[in-house]
């Protein structure tokens, strides 16, 4: 990128590439490249209230040396009946270390304990980002298995993400969740809050999708399936376990999410799902986005607070073992964090 000689410039720059994304046209290309039309996009006729089962997982990077990092992870499950919380569990908050070994040693011991198996290869500790939000996904996956085995059929499974793994060792983990959920008649849906799917060239999909709906006259709650062939990145078509749908399920606000249900569930499942869907989508805090995710959400999070507590804890467990504070920040102190001061 070239040095501007104003703010103002890089401004317009910006304000430009977002102009070429979205232009004023952006249906009629959509159209014309998806051969998507009104008739494609099907309304939700009814709205089931049931059993929705959602999960959600929590990481963050609690302390960093030059040589390993400290995360804490955990995920949760909370129930609803016809809107009413049946039941919330969580995991115990766990911190785990990655490096300074090569390979991560708590990634082969969690998949031992939650599943019985060790991971055909092991996971590098290369990324301390990368490896705590596949530990997550470790537990996100245990919750969703016994979920998929202990739900009466009939309850819609929600999965915070996609039907597609990130370590390829949680590829028969997840296989199984879709197999399980499937033979027990349990609805399957990942939902995604935010996706950075696009088509020709860089035009997001969600504006697109909702302006085809918004002119063919169609008022929320609708879906329709999105063909994987328009999307320009292969991330979307790799190790992908379900089929891609756009729905907008609040029943006055079209807004849309990206959903993705087992690949090759028939349209009668499909309507049962978004119809469970939209029944739990009305929260007047988020609305159109499933409130039990929302729920789940709120009950997993690690946030600011929570992550400063488990540095004070650790920084505690230092003085039980003899260490000092000084060593503590040796290990982990940034000195941007001394910045903050001034």
């Amino acid at each position: 990128m070239p040095l501007k000689e104003s703010y103002e410039e890089s401004l317009t720059l910006i304000l430009e590439r977002i102009t070429h994304q979205m232009p004023y046209d952006l249906v009629e290309q959509f159209t014309s490249t998806s051969h998507l039309s009104g008739a494609d996009i099907h309304q939700v006729r009814e709205n089931t209230p049931g059993i929705v089962s959602a999960i959600d997982g929590s990481n963050a990077i609690v302390a960093e040396s030059g040589s390993f990092a400290l995360a804490a992870i955990r995920a949760a499950q909370t129930t609803f009946d016809k809107g009413e919380r049946l039941s919330r569990a969580i995991t115990p908050l766990s911190v785990i270390s990655v490096g300074p070994e090569e390979e991560s040693e708590d990634f082969g011991l969690l998949m031992s304990e939650c599943f019985g198996i060790f991971p055909g290869t092991g996971l590098k500790n290369n990324d301390a980002e990368r490896v705590s939000a596949i530990l997550r996904d470790t537990l996100e996956y245990w919750i969703a298995l016994k979920q998929a085995r202990e739900l009466p059929a009939g309850s819609l499974l929600l999965l915070d993400g996609a039907l597609r793994v990130t370590d390829q060792n949680h590829d028969p983990i997840l296989q199984e969740i879709i197999r399980t959920a499937r033979d027990r008649g349990v609805l399957l849906s990942a939902v995604t809050k935010r996706t950075r799917a696009t088509w020709g060239g860089g035009h997001p999909l969600l504006p697109a999708v909702a302006g085809l709906a918004h002119n063919a006259g169609i008022a929320s709650p609708w879906w329709t399936r999105i063909d994987e062939s328009i999307l320009d990145s292969a991330e979307y078509k790799r190790g992908r376990k379900g089929d891609l749908y756009v729905a907008s399920v609040h029943p006055t606000r079209n807004y849309p999410l990206k959903l993705e249900l087992p690949k090759g569930t028939g349209e009668r499942t499909v309507e049962m799902i978004m119809s469970s869907i939209a029944a739990c989508s009305d929260d007047g805090r988020i609305p159109g986005y499933p409130y039990p995710l929302l729920d789940a959400h709120r009950t997993v999070v690690i946030d600011q607070t929570l992550t400063e507590q488990i540095r004070q804890d650790l920084m505690k467990g230092f003085a039980v073992q003899k260490m000092n504070r000084e060593i503590f920040d040796l290990l982990f102190g940034d000195i941007h964090d001394d910045f903050k001061r001034y």
